[in-house]
Parts: structure tokens; C-alpha cells; sequence
């Protein structure tokens, strides 16, 4: 499927990784500290977005699938042991994040529909799907995707633009310019959304290796990075202009809220936050297949006689962030600390990767 996939595949693969789990956790933090000036965040936001999405791609554009046998692109320029090292660290990532998204999960599915489930039973229920799409490999997990995101999103959008209907844009006036913005804090948001980006590291290298065209790849990630701007900016002026920056500070799911909200009679629209529900958990299950899938694809190169234990470990080590008490602050704190540990050694290897991969560029040409 994928040796023959198109641009709409890759951009769906991309879009997800951007997404993270659909729950826009970001919108009480944007508004707490810059109030109504978050669109000029998001407007940084999206310029970091593509600029250092465009970066990493151009920097893998002259990697032969040769040269990428490895399993991330820290393997094909910093060598063995430098990008093993990188790239166990980029395990710890990718597992603290399978395991956030799946404490997100069952803390929406708590918060909105089964109180009183215990947690033990929907584990063992939500773990059925990455289980077997680990077990299956890629072509399962991309197939599993991308035939889930279209039907999802459009009914996002939908419910979104119904949420407009009872809007009041007055709460989007007046701009103003808190003390916080004119400080280190709008970098620092805008990288804890762009933590999607970390998962280039893993996905482009096994892209290339499929033989996807660099110039399908561009379009791809032009695309995934347009409708992601998009998706926030509507999800971002949904909370908005229901709640207004202020009251906005205080939700734990605005989004979710802004449709419960929405007052409709008929079959399925008196309660419109459960319906919303559907996409986000889509969402949700999509940032823990991507993340467990990306723990899974560099282990299982360490280790390719002993590809089970890869597996066992990734669960493992997710089940254990799972149960942990104190969990998901605990996850989350450990989390953000790696993140942000893994975005500094991107963007500090991103003008090492572009030196390396100059220099290979003029040692083929004099070998030539």
C-alpha cells in the first residue's frame, strides 16, 4: 500500500503526528497567559510550523536509501554511537508520549461519559487496537490511519462550525498585549506544540526507505501543516468567542465544552459533546499508535532477531507510566521535561545536519 501511496497518504500520516491527540489542552494555557493576543502566537506558531518542518526535510532530501539504513535521520549523520544514543533518548520520548495520550484518553473518556469505569477495564480494552497494529507492522498501523482520519475530521469540522452558531465575537476584542508576551514564554508554548515534529525523526527515514519521493513528501507536509494552522485557528475561535479568553483559562476540555454547550433537539444533537467525542478519541488513538509505533521501529532495529521484546518492553513501559500513582501529572511532568530536552537537540542538530549533509553533497560530486 504505502510503495505505491500518494501525497494524501503522507499528508494524513503528517497531520496526525502534528495533531498529537486532538484535545487542544494548549487553549487554557495560550489564553491564561496572553488573553486575546494568542493569535499572534499562533501566528509564530506557525512560521516555526514551517520553517523547521521544511528544514528537516531538505535536510534528508539527499539521503540515499543507502545511507538511511537506520532507523532515525540521527543515525544517518551523527553515526553509531552518537545516534544511538540520540535515539535511545528519542525512545524515552516516544514512550512518555504513547503513555500520555493514553492517560488522555481515558481521562476524556471519564470526564465525559464512564465516571465510575475502572481504569484497569478500559485499559485493557483501548490497548486491543496498538497492540495488534504493533504486532502487524506499518502497513497496518498507515492503513488503520488514514482510513480513520477522513470521516473524523470532517465530522470535527462540522460540529465545530455548528459550535459558530451561538458565538458572540465581541470576546475576541479588545487585543491586547499582556507583559507575558514580550518575554521567552511565547517560544516556550509555541514549542510545546510542535512537539509533533519529533516524530519526523522516525517517520521520514522509514518514508524514504519505502522510496516515497521527496517531492510527495513536500507536498505532504505543506499540506498536513496547512490544515493543522487551520484546524487550531477554528478551534481557537470556537473557544473563544463561546467563553472569551478569561473563562476559556479555567476549562479542562474548552473545545469540548463549547459543543455541549450548543443547545439542539433531534436524534444525537441533544448531546453533541459525546458525538464530538468520536473524532477526538480517533485522534487520541492515533497519537498512541504513532508514538509506540516510532518506540517499537527503532528498538526493533537494535534487535531484529528479538523483535517481541521490543514489543513486550514498549507495552510494558507504557502500562507502567499507566499505573503509576500520581500518574498522569507525574507522566506529564516527565514528559515535558524530555520534550523540551529532545526540541533543544533538534534544533541544535538541524545546522550540524545541514553542514554534514553539504559537505557529503561536494564529496559526491569530487568523487564523480
Amino acid at each position: 500500500m504505502i510503495r505505491n501511496a500518494n501525497a494524501n497518504v503522507l499528508t494524513g500520516l503528517l497531520f496526525e503526528s502534528l495533531l498529537g491527540t486532538g484535545t487542544m489542552e494548549w487553549i487554557p494555557q495560550w489564553t491564561a497567559k496572553f488573553h486575546t493576543a494568542v493569535w499572534l502566537v499562533l501566528s509564530l506558531y506557525t512560521i516555526l510550523l514551517f520553517s523547521t518542518g521544511l528544514i528537516i526535510l531538505y535536510i534528508s532530501k539527499h539521503i540515499s536509501n543507502n545511507e538511511c539504513i537506520g532507523c532515525t535521520l540521527f543515525d544517518a549523520f551523527f553515526g553509531r554511537i552518537l545516534g544511538w544514543v540520540l535515539n535511545f533518548i528519542l525512545v524515552g520520548f516516544l514512550i512518555l508520549g504513547a503513555s500520555k495520550a493514553f492517560l488522555t484518553g481515558l481521562d476524556l473518556i471519564h470526564y465525559t461519559t464512564l465516571p465510575y469505569t475502572p481504569k484497569i477495564a478500559l485499559v485493557l480494552f483501548a490497548l486491543s487496537v496498538p497492540l495488534q497494529l504493533l504486532y502487524a507492522g506499518y502497513e497496518s498501523l498507515f492503513r488503520f490511519q488514514t482510513v480513520l482520519l477522513v470521516p473524523a475530521l470532517f465530522l470535527a469540522v462540522v460540529l465545530l462550525f455548528i459550535s459558530l452558531r451561538s458565538a458572540d465575537f465581541r470576546n475576541l476584542l479588545p487585543i491586547t498585549a499582556p507583559p507575558s508576551l514580550w518575554t521567552v514564554d511565547p517560544l516556550k508554548a509555541v514549542m510545546d506544540l510542535l512537539q509533533g515534529l519529533i516524530l519526523f525523526m522516525v517517520y521520514i527515514p522509514l518514508f524514504i526507505q519505502l522510496r516515497v519521493s521527496y517531492q510527495g513528501t513536500m507536498r505532504a507536509v505543506l499540506f498536513a501543516g496547512i490544515g493543522i494552522v487551520l484546524l487550531n485557528a477554528l478551534n481557537l475561535l470556537v473557544v473563544l468567542t463561546a467563553f472569551g479568553s478569561f473563562e476559556a483559562s479555567t476549562l479542562h476540555y474548552p473545545v469540548l465544552e463549547a459543543v455541549r454547550i450548543q443547545k439542539m433537539t433531534g436524534p444525537l444533537l441533544e448531546r453533541l459533546d459525546l458525538v464530538f467525542l468520536m473524532p477526538v478519541s480517533v485522534a487520541v488513538m492515533s497519537a498512541v499508535n504513532l508514538y509506540a509505533y516510532g518506540a517499537y521501529h527503532v528498538l526493533s532495529r537494535y534487535i531484529p532477531s528479538r523483535k517481541r521484546i521490543a514489543l513486550i518492553f514498549v507495552v510494558v513501559s507504557m502500562l507502567t507510566f499507566v499505573f503509576i500513582p500520581s500518574n498522569f501529572e507525574f507522566v506529564s511532568d516527565v514528559y515535558e521535561s524530555m520534550m523540551r530536552t529532545l526540541e533543544v537537540i533538534l534544533v541544535g542538530s538541524l545546522p550540524v545536519m545541514l553542514v554534514k549533509q553539504r559537505l557529503q553533497i561536494v564529496e559526491r560530486h569530487v568523487k564523480k
